[in-house]
């Protein structure tokens, strides 16, 4: 099956459509209800981090320097272009609506391919393409919740992002050898699929169970 390779060869309307639905989620945690409130720059490094900080993340980790997305203008306008977007009808987009979810999706999935396909040009052995490919995925989202001081939600009880990306890149890591580009296909389809019946029947990662003590023993930090 002839399937072109979005992971090695992915258009740059398609890069840049990602980057956008990322940087304007990025842009409407800044201007969501919360105890802080956000000025321009908070708003802008919030949609600069989850635009690009995934890709930024896989660069720094392979050793492709500068980051890619500093060599093209495109990028960086792309992250302004949905600030502006966000400050402007912000309050009007359906970010729990169907279409946004799934471009949302798309971006997670694209994230994780994109750059485990990377690791494997580089030589870095599955294991390793994997990894890389869940760090870029997730990568935006942590450093936007460390700014904001709160605990990142895939370390919490919360619908599982994290594991959608280990999944689809799992699928990519072991087809790859057989049909990248099917591979890569099955990939995205696999992380946007999920990502809508963990939406659709609110499906969420629960708490490990702590460690019972003793009567008397001390805490762990003493």
């Amino acid at each position: 099956m002839d399937v072109p390779n979005i992971a090695s060869n992915t258009p740059l309307w398609l890069a840049l459509l990602t980057t956008f639905i990322a940087a304007v989620s990025g842009a409407l945690i800044g201007r969501a209800p919360a105890r802080v409130k956000y000025d321009i720059v908070g708003i802008v490094l919030f949609a600069f981090f989850l635009g690009l900080g995934g890709g930024i993340t896989r660069d720094i980790l392979l050793g492709n320097l500068p980051p890619l997305a500093l060599r093209s203008p495109w990028y960086i306008a792309t992250v302004l272009g949905a600030v502006v977007v966000v400050l402007i009808i912000g309050r009007w987009i359906p970010v729990n609506g169907v279409v946004f979810v799934t471009l949302d999706a798309l971006a997670l999935g694209l994230y994780g391919v994109i750059a485990a396909q990377m690791a494997i040009e580089f030589g870095l052995p599955d294991i390793g393409a994997m990894t890389v490919g869940i760090l870029a995925a997730i990568s935006g989202g942590v450093i936007v919740a460390v700014l904001r001081g709160e605990t990142p939600e895939i370390l919490r009880p919360s619908q599982p992002y994290a594991i959608l990306v280990l999944i689809g890149v799992t699928i990519f890591v072991l087809l790859d050898q057989f049909n990248a580009g099917l591979a890569a296909f099955l990939c995205v389809g696999s992380v946007i699929g999920l990502r809508l019946a963990t939406l659709h029947w609110d499906i969420r990662t629960r708490a490990v169970r702590p460690i019972d003590r003793s009567p008397g023993e001390p805490p762990a930090d003493v």
